[in-house]
């Protein structure tokens, strides 16, 4: 890992011209490995004519487990099935 440091002088940190900063303002510039996010998902299908649709438990559950709700899609709603299905995502566990 490698540091960088600057000094920034405090001269325009002020709206007054005649106030100056003796203190100089450290900068730390820092290399981090950025790696890329990984994600996991999880699609819950539900049959509306065999089952309830998820309860706020089993919702609450899941977002305690990390998984965020982002979309639903709802086959019903063309008259070709009663499938129901919930997408959730979270970041990958390491």
């Amino acid at each position: 890992m490698a540091v960088a440091m600057s000094f920034h002088f405090g001269d325009h940190l002020s709206d007054q011209k005649d106030v100056r900063f003796s203190v100089p303002i450290p900068m730390v510039y820092e290399n981090v490995r950025n790696e890329p996010v990984r994600w996991e998902y999880r699609v819950l299908t539900i049959d509306a004519r065999e089952e309830d649709l998820p309860s706020t438990e089993l919702l609450n559950e899941l977002g305690n487990q990390g998984w965020l709700l982002v979309g639903i899609v709802d086959q019903g709603a063309t008259g070709k099935s009663s499938l129901v299905q919930y997408y959730f995502v979270r970041q990958q566990q390491e």
